[in-house]
């Protein structure tokens, strides 16, 4: 038996900042899709609140979820499923960035996954996190891929870092971003678990990946995703959105 519950917490910025991560958790066909837009610069000021990042991050996962349905019998490799589906999702969002005049790009990061005939498939791009959980062990499935630019970030320019270094696989602090570049593909990571022994498996984005390593096996099992609030501190004031999948015997 397989039941899972989500929950998304709007960031707690000083200033107002609209909440760019969404998620589909479909329990019924077990797909589960997970983005966090990529925020955006100030403009006079003010952070945008008809967020174009907040719109891709919609745009992605409500078309990744829908590709899935249609299309999970057709495919016997699942993890190319996963990959084609991220493909064609980027896509989309080049088709909303293509009269976009800026030299950001709106772009989101996410991880998605389909659990089919015991064994969960799953697919990320970005810094969105996964990790499975037994009895006696806490197994972190993606890695970071922001997790060298952000230690080198002071020796480059905003302008470097999102037009020269993203979705660059050639440069050695790279990181992808959907964003309609199609150089994203060249960071989509696909694996698969088989759900023998794993009791649960959190997807989060990173607003959460602090507060889940403060977390011991037992409490992250029993986590009530349900009881998270705004008001509790989790180490970080950005938005925050995790899906918890129970594996239950």
């Amino acid at each position: 038996m397989i039941k899972s519950i989500s929950k998304t917490i709007k960031n707690s910025k000083t200033f107002i900042k609209p909440n760019e991560d969404y998620y589909i958790n479909d329990n019924y066909n077990n797909i589960y899709v997970l983005t966090d837009g990529v925020s955006r610069d100030k403009e006079n000021g003010l952070y945008p609140v008809n967020s174009p990042s907040q719109k891709v991050s919609v745009i992605f996962s409500n078309y990744v979820h829908n590709f899935l349905l249609k299309n999970i019998q057709k495919y016997d490799n699942k993890e190319n499923l996963l990959y084609e589906t991220m493909v064609k999702g980027n896509e989309e969002i080049s088709k909303f960035n293509i009269n976009y005049l800026g030299d950001f790009l709106p772009g989101t990061v996410g991880i998605i996954a389909i659990i089919y005939n015991n064994i969960f498939y799953y697919s990320y791009i970005g810094d969105c996190f996964g990790l499975a959980i037994t009895n006696t062990k806490k197994h972190l499935f993606t890695k970071c891929q922001t997790e060298l630019v952000h230690k080198h970030i002071k020796e480059f320019s905003a302008f470097e870092i999102r037009n020269i270094i993203c979705n660059n696989i050639n440069h050695p602090y790279s990181y992808g971003v959907f964003n309609g570049d199609i150089r994203a593909k060249d960071f989509i990571i696909t694996g698969k678990l088989s759900l023998d022994n794993i009791k649960t498996i959190l997807l989060y984005s990173d607003g959460f990946e602090n507060f889940i390593k403060t977390k011991t096996i037992k409490e992250l099992i029993s986590l009530n995703v349900e009881e998270l609030n705004f008001n509790t501190n989790y180490f970080c004031d950005d938005d925050k959105t995790i899906i918890k999948i129970a594996i239950k015997e």
